[in-house]
């Protein structure tokens, strides 16, 4: 049984994530809508206005799209988040995916259980959308290390894939290459793509969603997700 503080601390750092990405549009000039505030807006957007629905309705130059906003508190327990991040923390910084603790732990498999919870419900949400609505759908996942190769790795099955360059004596990415089944083949037609937060390089990223109803075009994600400058 989860503990209250638990309870309040994946609370407290849910709000603070959706509480970022508004500041952050309103840096850049995309005006928000908290649906779940807004009950004029929940009867115009929604199917059920009295159902769950998403967290944002964003609009910018005539264009707009949904944003949930997931943030990443699913683990067993506080503790052990703090043994997943450091030791990801630490892969990363030895160019490696994954690897041994005092346990054998691979942060990937871990974090897939808490991923598709994530994707239902987010898709869940979206289902709620009035059909004449057709705006892409975000799912925004905040509040974990994971890198650009990650992403794809959960959702989409696909490992990055390397050639032996024999006369340079190394490793030649050569792209993607498709492993096992993720997350986007059982589940979420209902997510037009996956955004995050890249802390080392301070932006956001997205991967679309090739079983998507409805697409999130790279114009569109640039308009809203890409930071800009004064």
């Amino acid at each position: 049984m989860e503990k209250l503080g638990e309870k309040q601390n994946r609370q407290q750092k849910g709000l603070s994530s959706e509480i970022i990405f508004e500041k952050f549009c309103n840096k850049n000039g995309v005006s928000c809508i908290w649906l779940e505030r807004d009950n004029e807006a929940r009867i115009k957007f929604l199917e059920n206005p009295q159902g769950k629905c998403p967290d944002f309705l964003c609009s910018k130059d005539n264009n707009q799209i949904f944003v949930e906003v997931k943030t990443h508190t699913l683990l067993t327990n506080m503790a052990r988040e703090k043994i997943v991040n450091r030791k990801i923390i630490e892969f990363k910084a030895a160019g490696l995916s994954g690897g041994p603790t005092s346990e054998p732990f691979d942060p990937i498999p871990e974090l897939k259980v808490p991923f598709e919870g994530y994707l239902r419900k987010a898709s869940e949400k979206f289902k709620n959308i009035d059909n004449k609505n057709k705006f892409p759908r975000v799912l925004l996942l905040d509040g974990f290390l994971l890198g650009g190769f990650d992403i794809p790795v959960i959702f989409l099955g696909v490992y990055p894939s390397y050639r032996k360059d024999y006369k340079e004596n190394n490793l030649v990415y050569v792209g993607l290459s498709k492993k096992h089944f993720g997350l986007f083949d059982s589940t979420g037609s209902n997510v037009s793509a996956i955004v995050y937060w890249n802390k080392n390089l301070k932006r956001y990223e997205g991967m679309a969603n090739p079983r998507a109803r409805i697409a999130l075009l790279e114009n569109d994600f640039k308009k809203f997700f890409e930071i800009h400058h004064d």
